[in-house]
């Protein structure tokens, strides 16, 4: 019984990291989504010019979910260090271009550094691109 109690620390440290964990997915989906939204509107207004307004915007919501949803499982393939950088500046409400860039330069660093191998960089990328792609097209 006393191993138990002593257990319980750990147990529910466990069960934070997990609620803080979906907490900074659903913040990375929701800036993402926003940022994503005004782009997919646009493209589909110019490539359906026949669907109304609020149908565009219906069809927006649903594949920038989708999008957010498969972008998480996607860097959720990478290394720690760089999953974080990838995710956190986002899901504190920073640009995404701009936090792509970063890791971009990061992965780059990295390379030159011989901190990693340029192969390495290249399946770490491909991997998380067909998750993505997998998700998008389930």
């Amino acid at each position: 019984m006393k191993k138990l109690l002593l257990l319980l620390p750990f147990v529910f440290a466990a069960q934070q990291a997990l609620a803080i964990d979906a907490e900074v997915q659903e913040n990375y989906k929701k800036h993402y989504s926003e940022q994503m939204k005004p782009l997919v509107v646009k493209k589909l207004s110019s490539d359906r010019p026949d669907m109304t307004a609020k149908a565009i915007r219906a069809e927006a919501d649903a594949y920038v979910a989708k999008m957010a949803e498969c972008q998480i499982k996607g860097l959720g393939n990478l290394p720690k260090e760089y999953r974080d950088q990838a995710i956190m500046p986002v899901a504190e409400g920073g640009d995404v271009a701009n936090t792509t860039r970063a890791l971009n330069q990061k992965l780059k660093e990295d390379i030159d550094a011989g901190l990693v191998t340029k192969d390495d960089v290249m399946v770490m990328i491909q991997t998380a691109q067909e998750s993505v792609q997998i998700c998008m097209n389930s």
